[in-house]
């Protein structure tokens, strides 16, 4: 929370009540791997088969990568060449993950 002139966090996301953006630190390593073994593409502890369950295809873009590729960042350019979508949030990242097809 900004004000006055000085910078302070909330203690718990539920005092924000749409004053603020929240955002978590997250471990997108990990993430990856228990978003597959929930899948069911990554079966831990199992023999290995030739029959693994879905594919998936993830993949980790930063703020400005993902509205380069998914936004329209020509529509939100200022007169000074400053954009929001492209310059803003440099810390925070995107996880993109679809299935693509069975193996066999």
């Amino acid at each position: 929370m900004h004000k006055d002139g000085t910078t302070s966090d909330y203690g718990s996301y539920l005092e924000a009540k749409g004053d603020a953006d929240i955002f978590f630190p997250t471990d997108f390593w990990l993430l990856e791997r228990m978003e597959h073994f929930c899948s069911g593409w990554l079966k831990l502890n199992q023999e290995k088969s030739s029959k693994q369950g879905k594919k998936r295809r993830t993949i980790t873009l930063d703020t400005s990568s993902f509205m380069e590729e998914f936004g329209l960042p020509s529509k939100t350019r200022t007169k000074d060449g400053y954009n929001p979508l492209l310059d803003d949030f440099k810390n925070t990242k995107f996880y993109l993950s679809v299935p693509t097809h069975n193996i066999k």
